[in-house]
Protein backbone atom coordinates (compact mmCIF):
# COMPACT_ATOMS: atom_id res chain seq x y z
CA UNK A 1 0.00 0.00 0.00
CA UNK A 2 1.30 3.63 -0.62
CA UNK A 3 0.82 5.78 2.14
CA UNK A 4 -0.82 9.17 1.71
CA UNK A 5 0.99 12.44 -0.15
CA UNK A 6 3.85 10.56 -0.61
CA UNK A 7 3.52 7.79 -3.80
CA UNK A 8 6.12 5.29 -1.74
CA UNK A 9 5.40 1.86 -0.95
CA UNK A 10 5.85 0.38 2.38
CA UNK A 11 6.26 -3.13 2.51
CA UNK A 12 5.47 -3.39 6.22
CA UNK A 13 1.81 -2.43 5.38
CA UNK A 14 -0.27 -5.64 4.04
CA UNK A 15 -2.91 -5.97 1.77
CA UNK A 16 -5.56 -6.41 4.91
CA UNK A 17 -4.72 -2.92 5.99
CA UNK A 18 -5.73 -1.54 2.53
CA UNK A 19 -9.14 -3.52 3.14
CA UNK A 20 -9.39 -2.67 6.09
CA UNK A 21 -9.11 0.87 5.24
CA UNK A 22 -11.95 0.36 2.41
CA UNK A 23 -14.32 -1.54 4.22
CA UNK A 24 -14.45 0.85 6.85
CA UNK A 25 -14.76 3.56 4.32
CA UNK A 26 -17.67 1.73 2.85
CA UNK A 27 -19.64 0.81 5.64
CA UNK A 28 -19.25 4.67 7.38
CA UNK A 29 -20.63 5.59 3.88
CA UNK A 30 -23.51 3.11 3.95
CA UNK A 31 -24.25 4.13 7.09
CA UNK A 32 -24.43 8.09 6.43
CA UNK A 33 -26.84 7.16 3.32
CA UNK A 34 -28.90 5.20 5.43
CA UNK A 35 -29.72 8.16 8.17
CA UNK A 36 -29.40 10.43 5.02
CA UNK A 37 -32.69 8.77 3.43
CA UNK A 38 -33.89 8.15 7.32
CA UNK A 39 -34.23 11.67 7.70
CA UNK A 40 -35.93 12.35 4.21
CA UNK A 41 -38.61 9.87 5.38
CA UNK A 42 -39.24 10.49 8.85
CA UNK A 43 -41.35 13.53 10.28
CA UNK A 44 -38.79 16.04 11.19
CA UNK A 45 -39.80 19.55 10.01
CA UNK A 46 -38.34 20.00 6.48
CA UNK A 47 -35.40 22.47 7.77
CA UNK A 48 -33.88 19.50 9.86
CA UNK A 49 -34.28 17.23 7.02
CA UNK A 50 -32.58 19.58 5.30
CA UNK A 51 -30.02 20.17 8.28
CA UNK A 52 -29.33 15.88 8.65
CA UNK A 53 -29.17 15.75 5.08
CA UNK A 54 -26.31 18.25 4.14
CA UNK A 55 -24.21 17.10 6.98
CA UNK A 56 -24.09 13.47 5.99
CA UNK A 57 -22.98 14.89 2.71
CA UNK A 58 -20.41 16.43 4.19
CA UNK A 59 -19.33 13.95 6.67
CA UNK A 60 -19.50 11.77 3.13
CA UNK A 61 -17.17 14.18 1.85
CA UNK A 62 -14.66 13.78 4.61
CA UNK A 63 -14.94 10.09 4.18
CA UNK A 64 -14.19 9.70 0.65
CA UNK A 65 -11.47 11.62 0.94
CA UNK A 66 -9.69 9.75 4.04
CA UNK A 67 -10.73 6.35 3.45
CA UNK A 68 -10.87 6.24 -0.80
CA UNK A 69 -8.69 8.93 -2.17
CA UNK A 70 -6.47 8.71 0.67
CA UNK A 71 -6.18 12.28 1.47
CA UNK A 72 -4.60 13.71 4.16
CA UNK A 73 -3.87 16.95 5.09
CA UNK A 74 -0.96 16.34 7.56
CA UNK A 75 2.19 15.19 5.62
CA UNK A 76 4.63 16.42 3.09
CA UNK A 77 2.26 17.23 0.22
CA UNK A 78 -0.58 18.71 2.31
CA UNK A 79 -0.53 21.77 0.39
CA UNK A 80 -0.69 20.46 -2.72
CA UNK A 81 -3.86 18.14 -1.63
CA UNK A 82 -5.47 21.26 -0.44
CA UNK A 83 -5.24 23.14 -3.35
CA UNK A 84 -6.05 20.60 -5.83
CA UNK A 85 -9.29 20.15 -3.54
CA UNK A 86 -9.54 24.25 -3.43
CA UNK A 87 -9.66 23.91 -7.46
CA UNK A 88 -11.83 20.83 -7.16
CA UNK A 89 -14.38 22.96 -5.41
CA UNK A 90 -14.26 26.07 -7.07
CA UNK A 91 -14.73 24.06 -10.52
CA UNK A 92 -17.75 22.39 -9.08
CA UNK A 93 -19.24 25.80 -7.88
CA UNK A 94 -18.71 27.31 -11.15
CA UNK A 95 -20.48 25.01 -13.10
CA UNK A 96 -23.34 24.65 -10.83
CA UNK A 97 -23.85 28.32 -10.22
CA UNK A 98 -23.48 28.92 -14.09
CA UNK A 99 -26.07 26.10 -14.84
CA UNK A 100 -28.35 27.40 -11.91
CA UNK A 101 -28.08 31.28 -13.33
CA UNK A 102 -28.66 29.95 -17.12
CA UNK A 103 -32.03 28.07 -16.19
CA UNK A 104 -33.21 30.25 -13.98
CA UNK A 105 -33.13 33.41 -16.63
CA UNK A 106 -33.98 30.76 -18.93
CA UNK A 107 -37.25 30.01 -17.47
CA UNK A 108 -37.58 33.73 -17.01
CA UNK A 109 -37.23 34.33 -20.40
CA UNK A 110 -40.13 31.33 -21.06
CA UNK A 111 -42.52 32.61 -18.37
CA UNK A 112 -42.32 36.31 -19.38
CA UNK A 113 -46.02 37.68 -19.86
CA UNK A 114 -46.76 41.08 -21.63
CA UNK A 115 -49.18 44.16 -21.21
CA UNK A 116 -52.25 42.41 -21.63
CA UNK A 117 -51.06 39.79 -19.35
CA UNK A 118 -50.75 37.05 -22.27
CA UNK A 119 -47.62 35.33 -23.00
CA UNK A 120 -45.13 37.85 -25.21
CA UNK A 121 -43.66 35.05 -27.31
CA UNK A 122 -46.19 34.67 -30.26
CA UNK A 123 -46.05 32.32 -32.82
CA UNK A 124 -45.00 34.28 -36.26
CA UNK A 125 -47.63 35.36 -38.18
CA UNK A 126 -48.18 36.75 -41.27
CA UNK A 127 -51.25 39.16 -42.65
CA UNK A 128 -51.48 39.21 -46.25
CA UNK A 129 -53.20 41.49 -48.33
CA UNK A 130 -53.82 40.30 -51.63
CA UNK A 131 -51.13 37.86 -51.18
CA UNK A 132 -48.51 39.57 -50.17
CA UNK A 133 -47.55 40.00 -46.26
CA UNK A 134 -48.05 43.45 -44.39
CA UNK A 135 -46.95 43.07 -40.75
CA UNK A 136 -45.10 40.51 -39.37
CA UNK A 137 -45.61 39.91 -35.40
CA UNK A 138 -42.93 38.22 -33.24
CA UNK A 139 -42.60 38.94 -29.49
CA UNK A 140 -45.35 41.89 -29.25
CA UNK A 141 -43.55 44.11 -32.07
CA UNK A 142 -44.96 45.07 -35.31
CA UNK A 143 -42.43 44.65 -38.37
CA UNK A 144 -43.57 46.38 -41.33
CA UNK A 145 -42.82 44.85 -45.06
CA UNK A 146 -44.16 46.19 -48.34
Amino acid sequence: MTKPNTGHINPQESAASEIKSYATGFVISLILTVGAFAALLSDLPNTWKVVVICTAALLQIVTHMRNFLHLSFSGNQSREDLLLVLFSASLLAIMAGGTWYIMSDLSGRMHQTGESGSSSHRALAAYSNNGKPQQVWLSNVPLSRN
